[in-house]
């Protein structure tokens, strides 16, 4: 869309210089940059459509370090992704292999024989664990 918009601009301008171009050719322009003793005389077609060029030319140099960035993370995002990808054929690969047998349980026969060997887990498990109670209230 951009470089839509950037052509139909160029042949917009060109075809207002050509249409005017006796006007273009035979007036002169005179340039005098400041601090410097050069003094640039021409048509006005060619002096547009040198500043036109090089307005292009430094918005292109201006824009050339972000994409050099842009491509160097892109291709360090696709060495990562490289990566990632093989780790992830490893990974599958180990999924597909036979998981091992889990340990035999047995099965509880009603909901409150479970919850009496729940109890008694608990129980074995603290034991050993000495509660120091409150002081009492005065």
């Amino acid at each position: 869309m951009r470089t839509l918009l950037l052509l139909l601009l160029v042949i917009v301008i060109f075809g207002v210089l050509l249409a005017t171009q006796d006007a273009n050719l035979t007036n002169e322009v005179r340039l005098a940059l400041p601090f410097v003793d050069a003094d640039w005389t021409g048509p006005v077609l060619w002096m547009i459509g040198g500043w036109f060029g090089a307005g292009l030319l430094l918005g292109y140099l201006a824009a050339l370090p972000g994409r050099l960035g842009a491509s160097m993370r892109a291709r360090k995002v696709e060495k990562e992704l490289t990566q990632t990808s093989v780790e992830r054929s490893k990974a599958i690969s180990h999924l597909n292999e036979p998981a091992p047998p889990a340990p035999a349980r047995r099965p509880a026969t009603t909901e409150a024989d479970e919850m009496q060997r729940l109890a008694d887990e608990v129980a074995r498990r603290t034991e050993t664990v000495h509660r120091d109670n409150p002081p009492p209230a005065v």
